[in-house]
């Protein structure tokens, strides 16, 4: 598809709470996949929408191998273990900080189908 601009801070965007999805069409379907031809050019290891201008819960990941995306994602903490390190942001670009962040993640949603 094609690589999106990504909003940077201050951009009212982000912070503007993103909605759910409730259409599953080709739209979306092109989302996805701008949102992850933009996350690999950046290159980045997460995306979300309202990052290129979208304000929808939609999201693209790549960590350990792993790429896909999730629409309407929850978030669930399995256990208090928590790490710190560094941490960055596309929409920070060339800033890092240290962070403080549950050292596990069960996240669900759906895909480009709404199929959970």
């Amino acid at each position: 598809m094609s690589v999106r601009p990504i909003r940077l801070m201050g951009d009212p965007v982000l912070r503007t709470p993103a909605v759910d999805v409730t259409t599953f069409d080709k739209e979306l379907r092109n989302l996805v996949k701008d949102l992850a031809d933009t996350m690999i050019e950046a290159p980045g290891v997460g995306l979300a929408a309202p990052q290129i201008g979208v304000g929808l819960r939609v999201f693209v990941f790549d960590v350990d191998d792993v790429f896909g995306h999730l629409i309407n994602p929850v978030l669930h903490f399995p256990n208090e273990e928590e790490q710190d390190g560094p941490e960055g942001c596309l929409s920070l670009p060339d800033l890092t900080f240290d962070c403080v962040r549950k050292m596990h993640v069960l996240a669900h949603g759906m895909n480009v189908y709404g199929d959970p």
